[in-house]
């Protein structure tokens, strides 16, 4: 089979880019006589390697229509990964859709669907999902509320289908995770990935810290992340707030706070080094978290928002999920996992078993029946 992806790709720094690549690397692992080309977003790394090909040939800035359909002939599938700051709300995307191959299969995986009370811009979010869905053969989405909204605004609901979001698999050792990263080797330590944003709520987890220290006193808050280099001024703002909220609490000495980027393969062994993963997120945004996955993906009990992007956690245990803003919930669970053994291991047990029905190899077999179908 003949795929051609439509994303971005590495060393791009971007979720959608990383996510392709691990699709592709279990694509190729699933079906390695399958003919594999991303027809890439500039930034890439051109490729020419064995059934694999990256070619970087267009911007999101410019009219990428022409290169776009031009590069994915005589191929029998192509699959567009579809993510709204990539693509923007013109006719452009629609416009390829339209003029590709009338013998390619056209699919697309749209991330994120933004409902129109939750977004600046009204329904021109929810409807742009629509459009774009009406004009493909399949549609994939990876949560079953994406799922609902499209089938709200018509789109057929055999047309969509629901494939989880996949997990790349760590099995890397804490200890040697943590002296790896010079971290307490033998403490409780609580981890929050990624850059720091207003919506992460750390803030919460700060309260949650204070609760947990009331129990015990060898825990330790991992603030694995730092301001991206696209910050706005609010993000900035909200930085140097969480800087004050840690001397005001007297938490100097149980936040590991270096407010810095660390690079993908320093990744499993954040994960690794962590006792328990924190998402307590705050947004209205209807897509799966590829950091949620890599916790996933290395065994570690999560605790997260009961929010539509944290969904997923139920199919582990729904007991996880607390409301937003709801720091003493947090720290509940976070007790608990700490004191009770069998329930914790009832959680490791439950995420393992997640962990292999959505690894990447499992979820590109999906895509490749699906391609198979259409």
């Amino acid at each position: 089979m003949k795929i051609a992806y439509v994303s971005t790709h590495l060393p791009t720094q971007c979720g959608i880019a990383t996510y392709t690549d691990y699709l592709i690397q279990g694509i190729r692992k699933a079906d390695p006589a399958s003919e594999v080309k991303i027809v890439a977003e500039q930034g890439a790394s051109p490729i020419k390697d064995d059934n694999l090909e990256v070619i970087p040939c267009w911007d999101r800035n410019e009219n990428y229509v022409d290169p776009i359909i031009s590069h994915t002939k005589g191929f029998d599938v192509i699959h567009i990964q579809h993510e709204y700051s990539i693509y923007n709300f013109d006719d452009r995307l629609p416009t390829v859709l339209q003029g590709l191959d009338e013998k390619a299969k056209k699919i697309i995986t749209i991330h994120c669907v933004r409902p129109a009370q939750f977004s600046e811009r009204g329904a021109v979010d929810e409807n742009f999902a629509a459009r774009i869905a009406t004009l493909a053969d399949a549609v994939i989405v990876h949560l079953p509320t994406q799922e609902a909204i499209l089938t709200r605004l018509g789109v057929p609901s055999k047309k969509i289908h629901i494939i989880p979001h996949g997990t790349e698999l760590n099995d890397e050792d804490k200890e040697i995770s943590r002296k790896r990263l010079g971290l307490p080797v033998d403490a409780k330590i609580l981890l929050m990935i990624g850059f720091i944003k207003r919506h992460k709520c750390l803030h919460i987890v700060l309260d949650t810290l204070v609760e947990i220290l009331e129990k015990f006193k060898d825990v330790y808050l991992f603030v694995a992340g730092g301001l991206a280099p696209t910050a706005s001024k609010s993000d900035i703002e909200y930085a140097e707030f969480i800087g004050r909220t840690i001397e005001e609490l007297g938490l100097q000495k149980n936040v590991i706070y270096p407010n810095k980027f660390f690079p993908n393969e320093d990744v499993p062994y954040l994960l690794s080094s962590a006792d328990i993963v924190l998402f307590p997120y705050y947004e209205e945004d209807r897509s799966a978290s590829g950091s949620f996955h890599l916790a996933i993906g290395a065994k570690k009990p999560i605790i997260a928002s009961r929010t539509p992007k944290f969904e997923e956690l139920k199919n582990i245990c729904d007991e996880l999920l607390v409301l937003p803003y709801n720091s003493s919930g947090i720290a509940a669970i976070a007790i608990r996992l700490f004191e009770d053994s069998k329930f914790r291991q009832y959680v490791v047990s439950r995420t393992e078993e997640y962990r292999n029905y959505t690894s990447w190899q499992a979820i590109a077999s999906q895509h490749l029946q699906l391609y198979q179908e259409v």
